[in-house]
């Protein structure tokens, strides 16, 4: 009888499960049932003449057999996206698919700009949007194809990155904060007399801004009280504006809550020494010149656009706080 080869489905559910932690959870992720998956493994072991996984084990374990298919099925699976673009360039089409994930403040700050700029480009663009951590979760199972985060991911092999800009750390300060006895001058910012008086409302721990903002409090050595911890941008500038402390945040976040401004002023932490870098990870060699395409245009939406409506706010912003230093 002459031996098949694996269709690219089977390979594609073997990889999934072996990136996760039970069959439930590669059901649930797949949107099928758990004996789908059960049968889609026992055809692919009765294929191959071998044990690929290690029952009842949590989470899934495989053989050393089952460890060389999943290496060499994401090798497979790779080729044919590549074959796929190489396609679709060489019959001079330039569309594609394109699934992007952005950090919660890149996705409500340029999302829209973005996608509107890549519709002349491709077939087809979706968009999602999270915390770094659970988006890199979504990009290792494949789920996403251009992550753009706080994350350059730079441990994971086969991925190309691209760093897009700086996004320097900035204080916002209620407007009644400002003047009279005991407050902050309208024009200079003491944060030592600020982290004094004032209670600080920053991100949590959970967020990788959260653990930035660590950082800096240490290298400025600040132990302000901390009143409010939260992973929302809009909340903590709520809470800013209601006048329940002053907040630390980056020039992206807070051009998320650009309509609640009116109410808070916001100060330059240091000559912008301390910013977080934003990236744009992708997989070596799937989709040509689209994260190169998508990496520049980003730039672009940020330079003539963002950090525009930005200084309209906070004049003292400059386009260079955000350029890539060489």
């Amino acid at each position: 009888m002459r031996w098949r080869l694996p269709d690219t489905s089977a390979l594609e559910t073997f990889v999934a499960l072996a990136e996760s932690d039970s069959m439930t959870d590669v059901a649930q992720r797949l949107g099928v049932t758990q004996s789908a998956i059960s049968q889609c493994l026992q055809q692919l072991e009765k294929h191959m003449g071998v044990v690929l996984v290690i029952r009842r084990k949590k989470p899934v374990q495989l053989t050393p057999a089952g460890r060389v298919l999943k290496q060499r099925a994401d090798m497979i699976l790779g080729e044919l996206r590549r074959l796929k673009s190489s396609v679709r360039e060489a019959a001079n089409q330039g569309a594609i698919q394109c699934r992007l994930g952005l950090v919660t403040s890149c996705s409500e700050v340029f999302g829209s700009r973005l996608i509107g700029r890549l519709e002349q480009s491709t077939e087809h663009v979706s968009l999602k949007s999270g915390l770094t951590p659970g988006l890199v979760e979504l990009f290792m199972h494949r789920e996403i194809d251009l992550l753009i985060s706080d994350n350059p991911m730079q441990e994971v092999p086969g991925v190309e990155v691209f760093e897009l800009f700086h996004d320097p750390i900035v204080v916002a300060i209620p407007e009644h904060f400002l003047g009279g006895q005991g407050m902050q001058s309208r024009d200079t910012l003491d944060l030592a007399e600020l982290s004094e008086h004032f209670s600080l409302i920053k991100y949590g721990r959970n967020t990788n801004i959260g653990t930035y903002s660590e950082v800096v409090m240490r290298r400025l050595k600040l132990l302000p009280q901390v009143r409010y911890e939260t992973d929302d941008s809009h909340t903590l500038m709520n809470f800013v504006c209601d006048g329940l402390g002053w907040g630390m945040l980056s020039a992206l976040c807070a051009a998320q809550c650009i309509h609640r401004l009116d109410k808070v002023s916001i100060f330059e932490l240091d000559k912008s020494r301390h910013y977080r870098s934003i990236y744009l990870v992708a997989r070596a060699g799937e989709l040509g010149d689209i994260p190169e395409r998508v990496a520049e245009t980003i730039r672009q939406i940020m330079q003539e656009d963002v950090v525009p409506r930005l200084k309209f706010k906070a004049p003292w912003i400059k386009k260079s706080f955000f350029e890539l230093k060489p």
